[in-house]
């Protein structure tokens, strides 16, 4: 049994699975528009219908002027054949003038509905054509054809000629030739007339495609180049302009009145000797100008000496006086109100300043009055903090009294350094300092704080030393007021940049970090005093870490500049390099 068993196993063939045959791929299909067979088809289409259209108009005409509407087939052949044996006429014409009639009389009806036809046909070929200029197989776009690069006002005058020539060519067969040849003159003409009318009709159908046509024109080209040469023509001007004006105001007033009258001068004597009166008029012009002369000196002298007094007044030097001894009228009482401004500016920052003055100190001494039980409460809360206690909210209590005993510590002594600042009372000892030592020892100091609010920490710095000019304790000032700046209002899970560059002969120092709240203030708000970024208050700031980071910049003669870009903060300090 297993020997018959193996056998029909062996004898068995399996035979292999047909594969199911993959549908053959789809050819693309070309659209109509893309295919230049179905354009050139359309093309002789249209010719031929507006020729069959312009024919079926010209015999429809023809017929009413016949009368053949109105006359009967028979009564018509007759007066026709009797009409062609009063003349010499060949044998062969009875039989075409026969034909003629019959055809007419057959058409005289359906010839509108070939004229209707014919219309249609030309209309539909027309805006297919149109349509289809421009369309190429492979492209999605309109392409531009061999007769794009030509001009639009050269093809429309290009167009216009031919039209021109084929209406003389017309007229001339019209005078001078029979009738066969004025009717293959007035074909050929047509067609030629059709043909070149179509292909300028797509020509600027491609251009409408591509766009901005009216550029590639020769008036357009001419204009652009004109526009160039005025632009030129007005920057030079200007320039020259600018010069004359820049020369004139570096020559002193008195001087530049001088030069002004004589230009005028000189410019009334060449019309004065181009009259016809010269003497009598030449004789009152030198009699009159040495007055006028004398005259504008004297104001210009007195001009000269209130200029003088308002530049020494904007310059800030309050005690000038103008001198009116020899000023007159008006001038005079204009130097008076130069003078008792100085005065009311000199009492006006005597004022300010002893205002000043009073405040900074009133603010010493509430503060060092304040620093005394302030210190008190800060000492005797960390020795509560330190006594073992069952009721654990006692060390609660104490860390938070704590906490805002040192919040207030440090918004007194902003306070005081922001007072000593506005009022110039803060010294500052400048020595060579290396600026990349600070940024190494903010990221150090500030790592902790950083790792708490999950910021990273990203430097970069040159590997040469920066030297600058600055006091160390109030650099180190700047760069606290700013880490404490992104530790208080950096957004969590984001990088804070640190770099030190030198660009241009100076230091440069930015700080850039994500802000975790929305930036709704501008740049020169957020460095105004008191002023802070989130309207919450949160965080616990003072408001016056900006502004007294910018006053210490400036007075260790560098600059701030701070930038808000969308959630994006950024303050950059530049310092002169040694």
């Amino acid at each position: 049994m297993r020997e018959v068993l193996e056998t029909n196993v062996e004898e068995t063939e399996i035979e292999p699975r047909e594969m199911p045959e993959k549908p053959a791929e789809k050819r693309k299909r070309i659209p109509l528009t893309h295919r230049i067979s179905v354009k050139v088809i359309a093309f002789i289409m249209l010719i031929f219908s507006a020729i069959t259209a312009t024919a079926g108009v010209a015999a429809a005409l023809v017929m009413m002027d016949e009368g053949i509407y109105i006359t009967a087939e028979k009564t018509y052949r007759e007066n026709i054949f009797q009409n062609l044996t009063t003349e010499d006429m060949r044998q062969d014409w009875y039989w075409i003038a026969s034909r003629c009639i019959t055809l007419a009389y057959l058409l005289r009806y359906w010839i509108y509905a070939i004229i209707a036809g014919a219309v249609l046909l030309a209309v539909l070929c027309f805006v297919f054509l149109m349509c289809a200029s421009g369309r190429r197989a492979g492209c999605d776009t309109p392409q531009p054809g061999w007769g794009t690069w030509v001009p639009v006002d050269v093809l429309v005058l290009a167009v216009m000629t031919v039209v021109l020539m084929l209406a003389y060519w017309c007229e001339e067969a019209l005078f001078f030739h029979s009738d066969w040849k004025q009717m293959v003159t007035y074909g050929i003409s047509c067609l030629l007339l059709g043909i070149v009318t179509v292909g300028f009709c797509m020509s600027m159908a491609l251009r409408f495609k591509l766009g901005q046509w009216w550029k590639n024109s020769v008036v357009w080209y001419c204009l652009h180049i004109c526009r160039r040469i005025l632009e030129k023509v007005w920057r030079v001007t200007k320039k020259t302009a600018s010069g004359c004006a820049a020369l004139l105001q570096g020559i002193p007033l008195v001087w530049r009145t001088a030069v002004v009258f004589a230009l005028i001068c000189v410019a009334e004597l060449m019309v004065l000797l181009s009259s016809y009166h010269v003497r009598s008029v030449l004789s009152l012009w030198l009699l009159t100008r040495p007055l006028a002369f004398a005259v504008i000196v004297i104001v210009a002298l007195m001009l000269r000496r209130l200029q003088k007094g308002g530049e020494a007044l904007a310059a800030g030097e309050l005690e000038h006086q103008v001198d009116t001894k020899w000023l007159l009228g008006d001038f005079r009482k204009h130097g008076e109100d130069l003078n008792r401004i100085g005065e009311g500016m000199s009492v006006a920052v005597e004022q300010r300043i002893r205002s000043e003055r009073m405040k900074t100190e009133l603010i010493t001494n509430v503060s060092h009055d304040i620093k005394t039980p302030l210190t008190s409460i800060i000492n005797y809360a960390d020795l509560i903090a330190q006594e073992p206690c069952e009721n654990e909210k006692i060390h609660d209590y104490a860390a938070v009294l704590h906490r805002q005993s040192e919040r207030l510590k440090r918004l007194l002594e902003d306070l005081v350094e922001a007072s000593k600042l506005s009022a110039g009372n803060l010294e500052v000892q400048l020595a060579p300092c290396e600026a990349g030592v600070l940024l190494t020892q903010a990221a150090g100091e500030y790592a902790r704080r950083l790792t708490e609010q999950q910021l990273t920490l990203v430097t970069s710095q040159p590997e040469q030393p920066v030297q600058i000019m600055a006091d160390g304790r109030r650099l180190w000032r700047v760069f606290d007021n700013l880490m404490s700046n992104i530790c208080k209002y950096g957004q969590s899970g984001t990088r804070v940049y640190l770099t030190l560059e030198e660009k241009n002969g100076q230091a440069v120092i930015t700080f850039r970090n994500t802000s975790r709240e929305p930036l709704n203030l501008s740049a020169d708000e957020l460095m105004e005093r008191f002023v802070r970024g989130d309207a919450a208050r949160s965080a616990g700031g003072s408001g016056l870490g900006l502004s007294i980071a910018r006053s210490l910049t400036e007075l260790q003669r560098g600059t701030m500049e701070l930038t808000v870009d969308g959630d994006l903060f950024k303050v950059v300090l530049r310092f002169p390099l040694i």
